[in-house]
């Protein structure tokens, strides 16, 4: 019999046993097995070297939503953002990996925007919802609609088979000094930023903060045209190509 964990959920906050909670559902091409690494294991490796680390069986996830959030976000989002998946790995195939015209996505947009963020409640630690009640608010209430300006999430799409998620993080670009505050999930066909009280660390990267302002049944087509972007590194917020990884890496040394 399986061990009980017990916790505290990143959603609703009560403290008690935590159900497995995938990240992003496991019918988002979430159900391989994935080789989890520690940050010391990544810090200076290459974009070609292979990543060390601990087999995960079931796909991308863990202990950190309580049964009722767990079961209570996924009937509510997660067949529409798995979906939302499929469809862009379709344009993905179709196009052969350069989707450079503007594709129609049918969806509904409050639906999927609202497990990205049940998502972002995952990947940052079990406080992060004492600091953003309105977040908490926007998830358990499946019809409630709008966001503070505070919040805005963006989406890519991930070229790239190194995937990462991270935590709250600020980042500092040294030529422009412009601090960005941002967390960030990276998964296949989709990358995602959410961003507090910051502009995104690329300018590249789609909004989708409008979602929010749809209603909970409004279903629409939307012709989106996203940005491809690699993610080679484990940095958050790093989009170079290998090419320009190793450029910079060259640069730096003989500085």
């Amino acid at each position: 019999m399986p061990r009980e964990i017990k916790g505290k959920c990143h959603i609703c906050g009560t403290v008690g046993p935590l159900s497995f909670e995938h990240i992003p559902p496991r019918k988002a091409f979430n159900e391989r097995p994935v080789i989890k690494a520690k940050l010391e294991d990544l810090i200076g490796q290459g974009p070609n070297e292979p990543i060390r680390g601990q087999i995960q069986q079931r796909g991308i996830g863990g202990y950190t939503l309580c049964p009722r959030c767990n079961n209570n976000t996924g009937s509510w989002y997660g067949k529409y953002f798995v979906e939302w998946c499929y469809q862009g790995f379709e344009i993905f195939s179709r196009s052969k990996g350069n989707p450079y015209l503007a594709y129609p996505i049918y969806i509904f947009p409050l639906r999927v925007l609202k497990q990205i963020i049940t998502m972002f409640f995952s990947v940052n630690g079990p406080e992060f919802c004492d600091r953003n009640l309105e977040l908490v608010k926007f998830v358990l209430n499946k019809k409630e609609k709008y966001l503070s300006p505070k919040y805005r999430f963006f989406v890519y799409y991930n070229i790239s088979n190194r995937l990462r998620s991270s935590g709250v993080c600020a980042t500092l670009n040294i030529y422009t000094r412009n601090i960005f505050v941002f967390s960030e999930i990276n998964h296949f066909p989709y990358g995602y930023v959410m961003t507090l009280d910051s502009s995104p660390p690329d300018q590249r990267l789609f909004e989708i903060t409008h979602f929010s302002k749809f209603n909970y049944n409004e279903f629409t087509v939307m012709h989106i045209k996203l940005p491809v972007l690699p993610t080679h590194l484990w940095i958050p917020g790093d989009y170079r190509t290998k090419e320009e990884i190793i450029k910079d890496r060259i640069k730096s040394e003989q500085e």
